[in-house]
């Protein structure tokens, strides 16, 4: 399967009116990624606390560009979150993630969304690259 990027990604790309525009750290050496941002308030679950949705798509992205590389493409093949503690609306948060073990074409990654150093939100997932031709 190829894929293409036109930049219109809901969490990243710089091209989508509606996105988060969220700019991504990576450290290709350790396999981890991190940001910071807060959640706008249009994107609240009950007034003032961030939708389950939106943390599990931020800690997915993150989780995923820990995994690829800037050459590499992929998808997630499985998701999971644990939320801990609920995350404000406007409250600065950092998303971390990074791959735990590969095996073939799938990756196993961990992630954490922090608010003031604690930990608020767990998640893991199975990422798998997509075969090239």
């Amino acid at each position: 399967m190829e894929v293409k990027d036109n930049n219109m990604c809901f969490v990243c790309g710089k091209n989508n009116p509606d996105g988060l525009h969220l700019v991504i750290n990576r450290d290709e050496k350790s396999l981890s990624a991190w940001a910071e941002t807060a959640v706008p308030d249009k994107f609240c679950g009950w007034t003032g606390i961030a939708h389950g949705g939106i943390l599990t798509t931020l800690l997915d992205e993150v989780m995923a560009f820990a995994t690829f590389t800037h050459d590499q493409r992929g998808v997630t093949g499985e998701i999971s979150a644990r939320f801990e503690k609920p995350v404000m609306c406007g409250k600065t948060i950092r998303i971390e993630g990074h791959v735990v073990s590969t095996s073939g074409r799938v990756s196993q990654t961990e992630g954490v969304i922090l608010v003031d150093g604690a930990v608020h939100v767990r998640g893991s997932a199975k990422m798998v690259a997509l075969k090239t031709e």
